[in-house]
């Protein structure tokens, strides 16, 4: 009955309603902070989320390579722009559509599915940012600059991203896309409950100062969880075990992920890497956790690593 309170009207018991009941006065403060992170939640971004995971669900249950290299391929246009909008200076914004279409190359590879193509793309991609800062130097004050973000930004939103196209392509690549997007997800979800109601301890109060050292632990052991529940039903042949420590390891990194997107977006100025998403902010802000996470989890199982 407790439960069925919470999700029918969990801030009737959590903010209104007699805490005292359900806790011990020790822990009615944490409860009465999961409350006010609860109101904090806006409708907006509640509504744009759940659109976002039923079309994430569906993308991946079509199990359609053509399509879904379409629609990766798209976002991973959005993301570059986002990407370049941001860092640029105000002479290179005219550059901003050429430095996004070459870095989306490696993305254009995966199209044959496989991973040396992909790489290969990637250079290319940097051999040809290393022909535009050579012949736009003389109009820009620090093209070497240039040439750094641009690389960074192929890397970033080019050679990251082509790594969730190849999944599609691996036996089970759906359904291990569902144990990287739950892992990534179920994190950030268990990090900023934890956070609001038992954070202490800053983590990076530099570059994010919201999160917390216990928000990091709530959110990894949160991810796990959820990614092996995900495992059980859909992964056969894994080690759980192996796959509870890659679990780990990935939400970790997945905030890793995040705080270096936050640590772009401080350096320039900028709150939200667009407006595309409503309440979510752009494709960078929802995105950044797997950009780092998928070529590594990518790896693991193609060299056999969790089995």
């Amino acid at each position: 009955m407790i439960l069925l309170r919470f999700i029918l009207a969990p801030d009737s018991w959590l903010l209104n309603g007699d805490v005292s009941r359900y806790f011990s006065p020790a822990s009615e403060k944490a409860a009465k902070a999961c409350g006010d992170a609860w109101h904090q939640i806006d409708m907006k971004r509640i509504i744009t989320g759940l659109l976002a995971v039923a079309a994430w669900l569906a993308l991946l249950y079509a199990q359609s390579f053509i399509f879904f290299w379409l629609i990766i391929t798209a976002i991973s246009l959005i993301a570059a722009l986002e990407f370049f909008t941001i860092c640029l200076q105000s002479e290179e914004k005219t550059l901003r559509p050429l430095l996004a279409a070459i870095a989306l190359l490696p993305v254009v590879a995966s199209w044959f599915q496989r991973v040396d193509l992909v790489y290969a793309a990637f250079i290319a991609a940097l051999m040809l940012l290393a022909v535009l800062a050579v012949f736009r130097a003389a109009r820009l004050q620090k093209p070497f600059d240039l040439l750094l973000k641009a690389s960074f930004g192929a890397m970033y939103t080019g050679l990251f991203t082509a790594h969730l196209i190849l999944f599609m392509a691996l036996p089970a690549g759906s359904a291990w896309l569902l144990f990287l997007t739950t892992i990534t997800a179920a994190s950030d979800t268990g990090a900023y409950f934890t956070g609001m109601s038992l954070g202490r301890h800053k983590l990076c109060p530099s570059i994010s100062p919201k999160k917390t050292v216990e928000g990091l632990i709530g959110g990894m052991l949160c991810g796990t969880g959820f990614a092996l529940l995900v495992a059980f039903f859909l992964l056969h042949g894994v080690n759980l075990w192996r796959l509870a420590a890659a679990a780990l390891f990935l939400s970790a990194l997945g905030v890793v992920g995040d705080l270096v997107e936050s640590l772009l977006k401080r350096s320039t100025g900028v709150k939200d890497s667009g407006n595309i998403l409503p309440g979510h902010g752009g494709i960078l802000d929802r995105a950044d956790s797997l950009l780092l996470t998928a070529p590594v989890l990518y790896y693991l199982v193609t060299y056999h690593l969790l089995g």
